[in-house]
């Protein structure tokens, strides 16, 4: 069968390749004899008119789309697009959102044919397998369906070994000058792909839906495994890697070996991870610099323990400064986010969250306020407490929306430029600026970037917006 996989139309500047639609596409081409095309329309930035006038043209037996809460509805219309025009094409869903909201989905849109829950890689070519003997998917894992006015839903599975998988197809996204943006700065120059060390998620922070796509599992892969496919991306010319692991350094057993082995193979790339900062020794920082692990980013939130142990975090205010100290020390880029808007959360523990900020430096920041979404535990406790309406699953929304005792849209915005503010302040001390220069001497993706930032356009532009030189002021 022809079968089509497509990203959502949006507009990003997030240019990093679907490797989920591609670990697909590979997990096909190796189980079955389809021809397989991977459209990026996030990427590429195309109209939902221009991914339906794509997908119409190919006239696939099978069209599959991936969605977030934020892409859904544009995933909606092109799905109802192209149904209308080709109603023998199958079309099929999959992503977080159609994971946390399949039955609502398929009810309301008659027009998508199936849903896949979870990790695809083993339920895509079963289900294909049923289309293409005309039954219908009951026994195939993950898989919803509306059959008449009866839905069935089968549980979702991940996949267990790792290994096995077939290495993404990477060759069926050539489309797209993928990069690493940071707040409209280019991090990465040369050619990149995204890479996958480990699936899943131990911990339950309140905020995030990663933990329930996984079975609360953290499933690696091995370290031979993982070195072998970075080394078959270094001799095809790969010089970048954004990790896209939710726990990358959860074993630092493996992570060291990783590390051992990226040198003794002489793999010369750069690579841009997310850790968390309990386990974040400058020992193990340290190893990862060498081995090329250039930028790290920490998902610190907050620096009161309370509003911490509200989001389930398990980590305290301590063991993010010391790790961000030990991420400048062992020569690496350290990237902090920031979540305010918690409920009950105060403006003294706002401030101190922004002083926070000031006292521990680091390289760059990200001020979020808190955002509700299906498949959370913070969506789940709204809907036990009745607060959401009717619709809300279907976009995103941000805390404000609901926490009517709590700070306002006008005020948590002060306060998140507040933050980039106090940010920009401490970089401008003698300190900040003994810093900088050693962040320089000490990392070459710095040091790129620093070259390049001067000549690109959009700094210029993030540099002149307003709400940059207020909280610059």
């Amino acid at each position: 069968m022809k079968v089509v996989l497509s990203t959502p139309p949006w507009k990003t500047t997030e240019l990093w390749p679907p490797l989920g639609l591609l670990y697909i596409a590979s997990s096909l081409t190796a189980r079955r004899d389809d021809e397989v095309k991977v459209i990026d329309a996030f990427c590429e930035n195309l109209s939902k008119e221009d991914l339906v006038e794509r997908v119409v043209k190919e006239k696939p037996d099978v069209f599959g789309i991936n969605s977030s809460t934020h892409t859904f509805l544009k995933a909606i219309e092109t799905l109802s697009d192209i149904k209308r025009v080709l109603p023998e094409t199958r079309t099929v869903m999959g992503g977080f959102q159609a994971t946390f909201a399949a039955e609502r989905i398929l009810r309301e849109y008659l027009f998508v044919d199936f849903i896949i829950k979870g990790e695809a890689e083993n339920a895509f070519p079963r289900l294909l397998d049923c289309i293409e003997d005309r039954v219908k998917p009951k026994d195939v894992e993950g898989i919803s369906y509306v059959d008449g006015d009866s839905y069935h839903s089968n549980p979702l599975v991940t996949v267990q070994n790792l290994d096995s998988l077939p290495f993404p197809a990477r060759h069926l996204a050539q489309t797209v000058d993928y990069a690493y943006y940071f707040d409209s700065i280019r991090l990465t120059f040369g050619k990149l792909t995204t890479f996958c060390s480990s699936r899943g998620c131990p911990f339950n922070c309140t905020y995030c839906s990663c933990a329930a796509f996984s079975n609360r599992r953290w499933r690696p892969r091995s370290a031979e495994n993982v070195v072998k496919e970075l080394e078959m991306l270094y001799d095809e010319g790969y010089e970048s890697c954004v990790m896209i692991d939710d726990n990358l350094t959860h074993s630092r057993k493996r992570m060291e070996r990783i590390c051992e082995l990226i040198r003794s193979k002489r793999i010369k790339m750069q690579f841009y991870c997310e850790g968390r900062v309990d386990n974040a020794s400058y020992s193990l920082l340290r190893m990862m610099k060498k081995a090329g692990f250039n930028i790290i980013y920490f998902g610190v939130e907050s620096a009161s323990q309370d509003v911490l142990d509200y989001f389930r975090k398990g980590i305290t205010p301590e063991q993010s400064a010391r790790a961000i100290e030990n991420a400048k020390k062992a020569g690496m880029v350290a990237i902090a986010s920031f979540i305010i808007g918690a409920p009950g959360e105060t403006k003294d523990e706002i401030l101190k969250t922004i002083e926070f900020i000031g006292k521990a430096r680091p390289h760059a920041v990200q001020m979020n306020v808190l955002d509700c979404l299906i498949g959370t535990p913070i969506w789940d406790k709204l809907v036990e407490e009745g607060i959401v309406g009717p619709d809300d699953w279907k976009t995103n929304h941000r805390i404000f929306e609901y926490n009517k005792e709590g700070l306002s849209r006008t005020e948590l915005d002060a306060f998140s430029d507040q933050g980039y503010a106090a940010y920009v302040k401490t970089w401008k001390s003698a300190r900040g600026v003994v810093d900088g220069i050693t962040a320089l001497l000490r990392n070459r993706t710095v040091r790129i970037v620093a070259a390049n930032t001067v000549f690109d356009p959009l700094v210029k532009e993030w540099l002149r917006s307003p709400r940059r030189r207020e909280g610059a002021e």
